[in-house]
């Protein structure tokens, strides 16, 4: 499981909702696993129903993702790109 490349954590992006991290729950995720818990505000849904509350959000023009990890399986979503290790310098600086 990765996170895919396209998700957005921008902090203070997206009004009433906190940014939430449960990377401690998930170690065998490389990048961790975070997502977005929306306030009250987005709630409200048409009728008896409410809007999903615990969701992603798409920096590549998809919007708002219903759930949390949608987005960090590989074929659950057309557009699922996993995001790329970052390679690590080795000790003392040098490449």
């Amino acid at each position: 499981m990765k996170p895919c490349k396209h998700l957005d954590y921008t902090k203070g992006k997206f009004v009433d909702c906190e940014l939430m991290d449960i990377s401690s729950q998930f170690p065998e995720v490389s990048g961790g696993v975070r997502y977005w818990a929306r306030g009250e505000r987005w709630l409200a849904g048409p009728g008896p129903d409410r809007n999903p509350k615990n969701v992603q959000f798409c920096g590549a023009g998809r919007g708002r993702v219903n759930g949390i990890f949608r987005c960090y399986n590989p074929g659950e979503m057309s557009c699922y790109e996993a995001e790329e290790e970052k390679a690590e310098k080795p000790e003392g600086g040098a490449s």
